[in-house]
């Protein structure tokens, strides 16, 4: 379903805002950009935008999950990123997402297919594309792909003194700690996902 002037502006804001923050825009972010004095208001357009497909509300302050890419049509597929704990190197061409036209398009955005369930408590389940701008730093506690040792795992990242801990979003995963001893690489900063069925 097509969206309105509106809901189409609304919904870039979305966009750009997670690209760009590394997380959802709230209620309070989304109508302060467009001076919306009531949450009413935003509810409405985000109940327009999951009604079309757009996004998923999670219920929590930021729980908007963009389902439809900001991307162009190529988007390269580089293999699987690991959900859970660290396999499948991520070096190998695949395939594209195509027809996903709703989001601008960057350079080095890459996308990779989710194995596991480590990160299902934000809504990224086994199957998902994640959507990953490559080249760009990932904050401490932002979520990111990393490589590590030649495998790679979708996690949140936070760096502590001379090592990095990885922390997955599911109680039934313990954190991976990252030290000086493994050859580790931050392949960029998750920004979107994509359910394409």
């Amino acid at each position: 379903m097509d969206l309105t002037a509106m809901q189409k502006k609304v919904f870039e804001f979305i966009c750009d805002f997670s690209t760009e923050e590394g997380f959802p825009p709230s209620y309070k972010d989304i109508g302060r950009h467009f001076g919306y004095k009531s949450d009413g208001t935003v509810k409405t357009y985000l109940e327009a935008l999951e009604k079309k497909g757009f996004i998923q509300r999670l219920g929590t302050a930021r729980g908007i999950k963009i389902l439809k890419g900001l991307i162009r049509r190529d988007i390269p597929i580089l293999g699987r990123v690991a959900a859970g704990y660290p396999g499948m190197a991520v070096e190998e061409l695949v395939g594209t997402l195509d027809d996903l036209e709703q989001l601008k398009y960057r350079s080095g955005r890459i996308a990779l297919m989710i194995k596991g369930d480590s990160m299902k408590n934000v809504g990224i389940f086994e199957g998902d594309y994640v959507i990953i701008q490559t080249g760009v730093p990932v904050a401490s506690g932002q979520i990111g792909a990393v490589m590590i040792d030649g495998d790679a795992t979708l996690k949140r990242v936070y760096y502590e003194q001379d090592r990095i801990r990885l922390e997955p979003e599911n109680e039934s995963y313990q954190s991976i700690i990252v030290d000086a001893s493994f050859e580790t690489k931050i392949i960029g900063k998750y920004i979107a996902l994509v359910r394409t069925s």
